[in-house]
């Protein structure tokens, strides 16, 4: 009796660890994407009411192969007879709530959406923005979008972190100031460039994923012992 409770401890035990494997991975989504270009748009939101966002931005300048199925949605740009003049690849971001992107994507009614300055970078086209709530959690409670431009006219690539309950920024967590304007993290070490096009960031969960595939490999052990 003892061989079998035993045996389904560790099943039930192994289960809970696979499962906050895929909970915790889901905690901080980390891709890239693409946008197009002459005021193309992509945007992401939560699933979730939350007063909190946490994102890292970084622009390529060259091209790079998208994530599959990686979250956000994709908005083409305007269809104009002018051509849009190839600037540096950079982008506009903005933090938003759900209620506010119908607004950001409609091309003819676009300047009508409400965002926090102080969570945006939009003051001119950026290639990096990192944002946080840090101590100062959004006044309300609902579904929290992050949304970008791409003003130029060309594709631009990107890779993101971006989290709807915890910072992007684990060995150096901050919160945005109060002022309008994109910004750095104050540690350019974190989630920040790595190799020569900048767009390796790294989430902070390689150890936490350690922990808990060694568990699991433990707990597969002892049971094949059973």
């Amino acid at each position: 009796m003892s061989f079998v409770a035993n045996k389904i401890s560790l099943i039930l035990t192994i289960f809970l660890v696979i499962q906050t494997v895929n909970v915790y991975a889901t905690d901080i989504f980390n891709g890239t994407a693409s946008i197009p270009p002459n005021g193309g748009e992509w945007y992401a939101c939560s699933e979730f009411p939350t007063t909190y966002i946490s994102f890292s931005i970084r622009v390529s300048n060259t091209s790079l192969n998208v994530t599959p199925n990686f979250i956000g949605t994709t908005v083409p740009g305007k269809n104009s007879s002018t051509s849009t003049p190839k600037y540096l690849p950079g982008v506009l971001a903005y933090q938003m709530t759900k209620d506010n992107v119908k607004s950001f994507t409609d091309h003819d009614n676009s300047s009508n959406f409400n965002y926090i300055p102080s969570l945006s970078c939009y003051e001119k086209p950026v290639q990096s923005c990192d944002q946080d709530v840090g101590d100062l959690p959004l006044s309300d409670n609902v579904l929290q979008c992050l949304a970008m431009e791409n003003p130029t006219g060309q594709t631009v690539y990107f890779h993101v972190l971006l989290s709807f309950n915890m910072t992007v920024f684990p060995n150096n967590s901050f919160t945005s100031p109060d002022v309008p304007g994109g910004h750095e993290s104050p540690n350019n070490n974190t989630a920040q460039k790595s190799g020569s096009n900048g767009l390796k960031p790294t989430s902070g969960h390689g150890f936490m994923q350690m922990v808990v595939v060694t568990l699991m490999v433990l707990g597969f052990s002892k049971l094949v012992a059973l």
